[in-house]
């Protein structure tokens, strides 16, 4: 009989131990031992819970337990309003650890689904970067694989970029922002997995043919590399961000700062592309923003303007300038 009370109040202290996690809020008395807002993980691997509630307006946070602990998120109250009686229902990912809050945690309110913001939206119809456009560019999920998705034609044609954002403010990140390319005239569909707290785009722009470009980068002056000079990118032909592909001094004698290599893009890469410059054996990232631009398919070849190191001004003779004297200072003041 001993035994039988100790297992008893074993599985009682495991069932309290395992409480959680839930929504605690202004509609439940902000209880976070409240087992009516339990959550229970889906099919798809996301917590969800349902409850219909009254109109009004309402603020929640999630813990991971039962308990205010430091294992709630996120840091901001959560809100939204009802203007009538209706369900309401809550998605949230709990992240790697499960009651354990170690930032990789989102959450999200049916009353404000999903909305895919960029610098887009003021193509259609709304404002960029507008993370309360519930009109224009909010996400819906039709099939329940909580797969939030949205589509629509993004014109002009051109590079863009975007990001989803949850419950309209920005107070949690669903990653960086995601590059993309339009034609103007096929569809995009952006798809946000709440199960990974990922983004993608997905869209029928490739290019036609290979197409090869020549990349050109004039060092200055002052600046000195110990070694190999490479253009990397966000494209295989530029080992998407890695060690990148090497460039040559093309005419070390005219033009002893100017590298110059030629990459080939297959047909079917996406047009858009983002690059950077490393020197010193490819180790030291040249600072600034990315560079980017849009591959020219009409053409086998594309050559594109010399970039300057740290974006400033070039100021190296191109390879094919004639020469009457190999003296750099002196090929410096023909070309000023």
């Amino acid at each position: 009989m001993k035994f039988l009370v100790t297992a008893a109040a074993f599985l009682m202290f495991a069932t309290a131990a395992l409480a959680g996690p839930s929504v605690v809020g202004s509609m439940q008395g902000w209880d976070p031992a409240d087992p009516a807002y339990d959550l229970a993980i889906n099919g798809n691997g996301v917590w969800v819970l349902t409850k219909t509630l009254v109109a009004g307006f309402y603020e929640y946070k999630v813990t991971e337990t039962d308990a205010w602990d430091g294992n709630d998120f996120p840091g901001p109250n959560q809100s939204f309003t009802l203007a009538s009686d209706g369900p309401v229902t809550w998605y949230v990912n709990l992240g790697g650890t499960v009651g354990v809050k170690e930032g990789d945690e989102f959450v999200f309110h049916s009353p404000n689904p999903p909305i895919m913001v960029g610098d887009f939206q003021s193509e259609l119809g709304g404002s960029d970067w507008d993370q309360t456009d519930t009109v224009n560019t909010v996400m819906t999920d039709g099939n329940s694989d909580d797969v939030w998705e949205f589509t629509a034609v993004v014109a002009p044609a051109g590079p863009y970029q975007g990001k989803v954002v949850l419950n309209n403010n920005w107070d949690q990140s669903t990653g960086d922002n995601v590059s993309f390319s339009s034609d103007g005239i096929s569809p995009v569909t952006f798809a946000y997995d709440m199960s990974t707290n990922t983004t993608t785009v997905s869209t029928q722009v490739v290019t036609t043919q290979d197409v090869t470009v020549t990349f050109h980068l004039c060092l200055t002056d002052t600046t000195v590399t110990s070694g190999a000079v490479c253009v990397t990118g966000n494209q295989p032909a530029l080992t998407t961000w890695g060690d990148g592909v090497p460039m040559s001094l093309s005419c070390e004698t005219i033009s002893p700062k100017l590298y110059e290599v030629d990459v080939l893009f297959p047909a079917g890469s996406d047009p858009f592309v983002e690059y950077k410059f490393k020197k010193d054996d490819c180790q030291t990232w040249e600072g600034g923003g990315n560079r980017d631009f849009l591959i020219d398919d009409s053409g086998p070849t594309m050559d594109r303007d010399v970039d300057g190191w740290n974006y400033i001004e070039p100021d190296c003779p191109p390879c094919s300038s004639p020469v009457e004297d190999t003296t750099w200072g002196t090929i410096k003041g023909l070309y000023r």
